[in-house]
């Protein structure tokens, strides 16, 4: 908490996806390594560039930030790796610019309906905690852009890629777009009835006792993964979202059992929260998240209340 270096970070992760990976109004899939089958030609420099496009100043200012070596450090090239984190910004925004002239790698333009959800939370997390009230309202836009592509009133389409839909559903998509709409519920009254909708929709991937990743007519069953890497699985999003689902609507959480660290390490967080290791803030105002435990959930009521393990106190 408080690292100036943690707050930089986030904003060029969301300043990259939203210059090189938006495509009308959504998230493509990725960039290739290489360009023109050669890996890293896009961002790699030599000494000699740097020297030349960096004025005298410049170049000394620069040196005491990256490590710069004749030699290079990838393939007689200099891949730019920091040694301080001291800011450069007018440096390397004009090394930046002069990146973007050269030839640029293939793009995968597949948009991933789940990608795009926690994209999406993502996004809601850094609004909250950077205090960018924007971001939250872009998260908001991105919900809206993603659902009027996938959602069809019944089920959602899995990706799209070149015109055409792959249809099949899957719970990661279901899990995922359930978790990011319960965060959007938390500021928003009006996210309520898709949130009841897509807890249906992910409970329909339950069969007895375990989840489905997905059904198909002319194949066996397909079974969720518990494996939380190195995004959370299917099962851990899916419980997640039915968890906050029942807590933003006062509905009571059954006691879960801990599985094993390291592979089940997002399910856990889950299993804290339904035995009563969270936060859960009603107040008739907005209340900074900064100023709230991380594991809170915040709701709009009449109380002015925080209650934790079951014992409620005025704020």
């Amino acid at each position: 908490m408080g690292k100036a270096s943690y707050k930089i970070m986030a904003e060029k992760i969301l300043k990259c996806l939203n210059e090189c990976f938006v495509q009308d109004g959504l998230y493509i899939t990725g960039l290739d390594a290489d360009t023109e089958h050669q890996e890293g030609l896009t961002y790699v420099w030599s000494y000699e560039q740097l020297k030349n496009e960096l004025l005298p100043g410049e170049f000394e200012r620069f040196t005491k930030v990256y490590y710069i070596d004749k030699t290079g450090n990838f393939e007689n090239m200099i891949h730019l790796l920091r040694k301080t984190n001291d800011p450069l910004d007018d440096i390397e925004n004009k090394l930046l610019s002069i990146r973007r002239k050269r030839k640029q790698p293939s793009q995968d333009n597949k948009i991933l309906c789940g990608i795009n959800a926690l994209v999406i939370i993502a996004m809601l997390q850094a609004g909250r905690y950077l205090e960018r009230t924007e971001l939250e309202i872009q998260a908001a836009l991105l919900m809206r852009n993603l659902l009027n592509k996938f959602w069809n009133g019944k089920y959602l389409k899995h990706s799209f890629y070149n015109g055409i839909f792959q249809e099949q559903s899957y719970l990661f998509d279901a899990a995922a777009i359930l978790t990011a709409v319960t965060m959007l519920s938390e500021n928003d009254d009006s996210w309520k009835n898709i949130m009841t909708d897509m807890t249906l929709y992910v409970e329909s991937f339950v069969d007895g006792d375990k989840w489905m990743e997905s059904r198909v007519e002319d194949f066996q069953p397909v079974y969720a993964s518990w494996l939380d890497h190195p995004v959370p699985s299917s099962v851990s999003l899916a419980e997640l979202g039915l968890t906050r689902n029942a807590l933003l609507t006062g509905k009571t959480l059954p006691l879960k059992q801990y599985r094993e660290p390291f592979k089940s390490d997002f399910y856990n967080i889950v299993v804290m929260m339904n035995n009563g290791l969270f936060h859960l803030f009603e107040s008739t105002k907005d209340l900074s998240w900064n100023l709230l435990p991380v594991n809170s959930l915040r709701i709009k009521g009449t109380h002015e209340t925080d209650c934790f393990m079951g014992v409620c106190s005025p704020l």
